[in-house]
């Protein structure tokens, strides 16, 4: 089996307002898809696990283990903040796994 990379993301400020978000829109086979963070910038595990192209389990186990910073709301899931997104991406940028000892 084979994966390929998701073609680059667009990044799209909503309109200015109060409570501004962000879309990130993807073109796949010519059909437009958004995803709207909100804007207090927290996504859910299976959107930080796409946006870092890993899968959903890895940032579960990431969490678990305290490699990558969360939220633990009530009633919910963990989110995770777009900047520890951001802070994972740049490392993995190096390799294809999170340093040990993190």
């Amino acid at each position: 089996m084979s994966y390929c990379q998701p073609p680059e993301a667009r990044i799209v400020w909503d309109r200015r307002r109060h409570l501004q978000g962000v879309t990130i829109q993807r073109e796949i086979d010519g059909e437009l898809y958004e995803w709207r963070i909100p804007w207090n910038g927290l996504v859910p595990q299976a959107m930080a696990a796409h946006l870092l192209g890993v899968s959903t389990m890895a940032v579960n186990k990431w969490v678990r283990s305290g490699k990558i910073r969360h939220i633990k709301l009530p009633g919910e899931s963990s989110v995770i903040p777009l900047r520890e997104v951001t802070r994972i991406r740049e490392l993995l940028a190096g390799g294809n796994r999170l340093p040990p000892g993190m």
